[in-house]
């Protein structure tokens, strides 16, 4: 087979391969192992020649195509099925129960318009009408009650369920709206007086024939029913509905009513309804703080502006998405086969192909890391990319050896040139650390080499001349000046004083940045003392000048008393004239000369 074509996709190899395999043993059913082993191995070598980029692929192929793509296609549909699925439930179930609340509510509104119209209601005959009541309210078990109020101070005169005390409806808003519009009228939550249950009501005003409010017919409802419509549902485990009065109080709900009924919802829950749309689906958090698909409706007489009920249903995100992930499960072990017996055929390639080659140059990587500079690779690795990558790490490590080779080279004529210098050298850091010294540093400054490197110039530098090179050495770094010159004084070991000239430049990096400053340290004790010795002699020079000056010119002097006449015509005293002016002081004594001529007049 020609190479070009040995060389080509891997499904052309897949069958090949094994169409020849099989061939052979059809022909020589008796092949050795050792043969079988042999061509095994000669096929794991063909893969290992491809190149990268191939095997690449073709191992995206096994993984990606039969795997990947079938989870993440079966479970973004089924996810999205389940969460359409449980928006559709939660609204069937809010409309359900709206529908049926608009039901009642139209079939009270009819009720109590014919309450109004009986002769009883209006000439308030209260035993007939408490039986009228009672009658219709065993008739219809969705009301918690019925009962008559006066226009006027809201007392309640006839009741379906038998009055125990004196009740009133004035404070109520049904009441008050119902008098108010003069129309039928929604309420809010409330515990009935009569039947202690938590309740909504309605009311109805009674006009007369002068157009006046003549009596409020009150009904209330109860929930109950709303249970067993819920329980008809079939609906997941965990699924709620709440009933919500016009202020926010649950007036009902399915489950745990106990801990919930009669209280306000979430100020964010029930705004996000009340400035919604009529109608709306959404995944939020619950009344109760889980997680759940959720629709609300809004429940308005047609003479009101605003809503006097919501209903809201809602169904755990969890228990929404239950029958997917079952249904993900049974894919996922299908698809788990095809995605093992991908990735086995992925790790036997790979680990042949890629995995021991790799292993190859990381291992040689690693000794080549630890400065084993004569390891080569190509030798062991030969074809594709991973085989150009071996030829290619084997010429960086050529050129790595020669480099280093020259780096050594030239750190050892760096090292020798410092070290024979004749005045002090030293490599230093940018934080002022003595890296490496000279001999002749060390000798100025009375160290041994071992204790000098390691110091900083701020320990061997005289505390009043730390500051001196700071400006220059910032120009140095910025680049403003190649190399700075300044003498200062510095502390021996023995802790005494000398003088140095410190001359220092910035050796840099490959990038151009500063790495080290490289300083020259000369010895100039011997010039500063000849220097300052120099000063003094010339300030001595010049005070004998000043002093000669003072008494030069013509002095006037007595010729016979020796008495010298100043300025301002007196006469001084030989001695006080020259000490007064020159500074020179008198000591008296006799000469030779005078002790002879004044004992020879005492001998006279």
């Amino acid at each position: 087979m020609p190479r070009s074509r040995y060389m080509g996709t891997c499904p052309e190899v897949a069958i090949v391969a094994p169409a020849s395999r099989n061939q052979v043993i059809l022909q020589a059913p008796a092949r050795q192992p050792l043969e079988d082993a042999f061509m095994i191995q000669s096929l794991l070598d063909h893969f290992s020649s491809l190149s990268l980029r191939k095997l690449l692929l073709l191992l995206t192929l096994l993984l990606a195509l039969p795997a990947v793509g079938l989870i993440v296609h079966f479970g973004l549909d089924q996810h999205h099925d389940a969460l359409q699925e449980g928006i559709v439930e939660t609204r069937k179930l809010a409309y359900n129960i709206a529908s049926e609340q608009r039901n009642l509510t139209a079939a009270a509104h009819q009720l109590v318009t014919v309450l109004g119209q009986l002769p009883q209601v209006r000439e308030h005959k209260t035993t007939a009408v408490n039986g009228i009541l009672a009658s219709v309210l065993a008739l219809n078990p969705q009301y918690a009650n019925i009962v008559i109020a006066d226009p006027t101070t809201g007392d309640v005169w006839a009741s379906a369920l038998p009055l125990t005390k004196q009740i009133s409806l004035r404070d109520k808003r049904t009441f008050r709206n119902a008098v108010k519009t003069r129309q039928f009228s929604s309420g809010e939550y409330v515990i009935g007086q009569i039947s202690t249950k938590p309740t909504i009501g309605f009311g109805y005003p009674v006009i007369d024939e002068k157009g006046g409010v003549r009596a409020v017919i009150a009904v209330n409802f109860n929930f109950d029913h709303y249970n067993v419509l819920f329980n008809q549902a079939g609906l997941p485990r965990g699924t709620t509905f709440n009933i919500i009065d016009y202020n926010g109080v649950i007036i009902d709900r399915n489950l745990n009513p106990e801990g919930f009924v009669g209280k306000k919802v979430n100020d964010g829950i029930f705004m996000s309804m009340v400035n919604g749309p009529e109608e709306n689906s959404f995944i939020d958090v619950g009344v109760s703080g889980d997680r759940r698909i959720i629709s609300y409706t809004k429940l308005r007489l047609r003479n009101e502006t605003f809503p006097y009920l919501y209903v809201r249903a809602g169904i755990p995100l969890q228990a929404a998405l239950s029958k997917t992930a079952e249904k993900q499960f049974y894919n996922m072990v299908f698809l788990s086969l095809l995605l093992l017996t991908a990735i086995f055929l992925a790790l036997f390639i790979g680990k042949h192909c890629f995995v021991n080659r790799i292993t190859a140059l990381q291992e040689a990587s690693h000794r080549l890391a630890a400065g084993n500079l004569h390891t080569r690779v190509s030798a062991c690795l030969q074809g594709g990319e991973l085989g150009d990558l071996a030829q290619t790490f084997d010429q960086m490590a050529d050129q790595l050896s020669a480099r280093e080779k020259a780096v050594r080279e030239s750190e050892a004529r760096f090292r020798s040139a410092l070290e024979n210098a004749p005045i002090g050298m030293a490599l230093v850091s940018l934080n002022g650390t003595f890296l490496l010294v000279n001999r002749a540093l060390c000798a100025i400054l009375g160290y041994e080499k071992e204790a000098l490197q390691g110091l900083t110039f701020a320990e061997v530098t005289h505390p009043d001349d730390l500051s001196l090179d700071i400006p220059h050495v910032e120009r140095l770094l910025d680049g403003e000046v190649s190399a700075y010159t300044v003498e200062k004084r510095y502390i021996t070991k023995g802790r005494e004083l000398v003088w140095g000239q410190l001359t220092a430049s910035v050796l840099k990096g490959d990038e151009g940045v500063p790495e080290y400053f490289i300083v020259q340290i000369e010895d100039i004790s011997d010039r500063k003392k000849t220097e300052k010795e120099r000063e003094g002699l010339i300030g001595d020079l010049q005070g004998a000048l000043c002093d000669v000056r003072i008494l030069s010119g013509l002095l006037p002097i007595c010729d016979s008393c020796k008495k010298i006449r100043d300025d301002k015509g007196y006469w001084n005293q030989l001695e006080t004239y020259i000490s007064k002016h020159s500074g020179a002081m008198f000591s008296y004594g006799i000469c030779p000369d005078c002790e002879a001529r004044l004992q020879g007049r005492k001998e006279t």
